[in-house]
């Protein structure tokens, strides 16, 4: 777990078009994946969620049936690679967690590498992103498989409803 200032998110550019959320309903029975987009021309690829069936193991501590369903929203962080699922009383299965993958492709500023001693230039700063997850007020956890996807992307397994960043060491 480390502070939320010992972390390089990944901002957009200053320029880039809104991303707008999602509202729907994961049926604990089956996979279910949803996409969030930005809002340009094209709608490029912002973020990527995949439910495999029965990822969700408990909601509020209550267990959740094969045969339930949780109705889930989905919003962009501003100004930066991240997420908020919620409701934040989700938790998952560990045998067949939820993945979310953010593409920066277009959007991602990498200049921010500049900002670290730490890299050498945009593509080291990229190689080190990870996931990160919200764990308390400023305090981070980096998602389990986290990891780049070697695709100006980066993916990791959610574990429980909160903020997911796009974050490397500063």
């Amino acid at each position: 777990m480390v502070d939320g200032n010992q972390l390089l998110a990944l901002p957009l550019q200053a320029a880039a078009p809104a991303v707008a959320g999602a509202t729907f309903y994961v049926v604990n029975s089956r996979p279910v994946a949803r996409s969030l987009r930005h809002g340009d021309g094209v709608s490029t690829l912002y973020a990527d969620l995949e439910f495999p069936a029965g990822s969700i193991a408990t909601l509020d501590g209550a267990p959740v049936g094969p045969d339930d369903s949780v109705r889930v929203t989905v919003t962009a962080a501003a100004g930066r690679y991240g997420i908020t699922l919620s409701p934040a009383g989700l938790a998952f299965a560990s045998s067949t967690h939820p993945t979310l993958t953010l593409s920066y492709a277009r959007y991602g500023d990498l200049s921010v590498a500049t900002t670290s001693p730490r890299y050498a230039d945009a593509t080291a700063f990229a190689a080190a992103l990870d996931l990160w997850r919200e764990v308390g007020l400023n305090r981070w956890s980096m998602a389990a498989g986290s990891g780049p996807t070697g695709a100006d992307g980066v993916t990791g397994r959610l574990a429980i409803g909160g903020s997911y960043l796009a974050a490397a060491p500063r």
